[in-house]
């Protein structure tokens, strides 16, 4: 019984860690190519960072993001795991700094509230993207420590 409850208990937390992954990582990104578009067009018209922006922000932002939490999340201090522990806060600040700074010069208005909408947004992707290894991992449940029944005379 208690391994069929593991199982549902698994098979709920997955479910629920990939509702949110479908929801937030594509408004993410999204957000992120719609922000580089439209900080893109203040750029003079002859500067080629105006097709780019667009394309690399949101690209650079999965593709770091995905590296950086798979490495936290399959490193252990004696095996590293691409960047190991320690190595992907560095892609991290420059992710958030990237995110933050299209969806800012992004804005119609470079004011507080932009700058609070793009620390949500922000928060709310690379929460979605931090998620997706511990999802996709076959034993999401089991580093969790089993409950034994203490060792009483019978």
């Amino acid at each position: 019984m208690a391994k069929r409850t593991i199982g549902l208990a698994d098979w709920a937390m997955r479910l629920l860690l990939w509702l949110y992954a479908l929801v937030s990582v594509p408004l993410y990104l999204w957000f992120l190519h719609h922000m580089g578009d439209r900080w893109g067009q203040q750029l003079p018209a002859d500067d080629s960072l105006r097709f780019w922006l667009p394309i690399v922000v949101p690209l650079a932002a999965l593709s770091f993001t995905l590296m950086s939490c798979t490495s936290w999340w399959w490193s252990t201090e004696t095996r590293p795991v691409l960047l190991g522990r320690k190595g992907w806060r560095f892609m991290m600040v420059f992710v958030v700094a990237l995110s933050l700074m299209a969806g800012f010069f992004g804005s119609a208005h470079q004011d507080f509230v932009a700058l609070v909408l793009t620390v949500m947004v922000t928060t709310i992707g690379i929460l979605g993207l931090w998620l997706i290894p511990p999802t996709l991992s076959p034993r999401l449940l089991d580093t969790l420590p089993s409950r034994k029944a203490p060792a009483g005379p019978s």
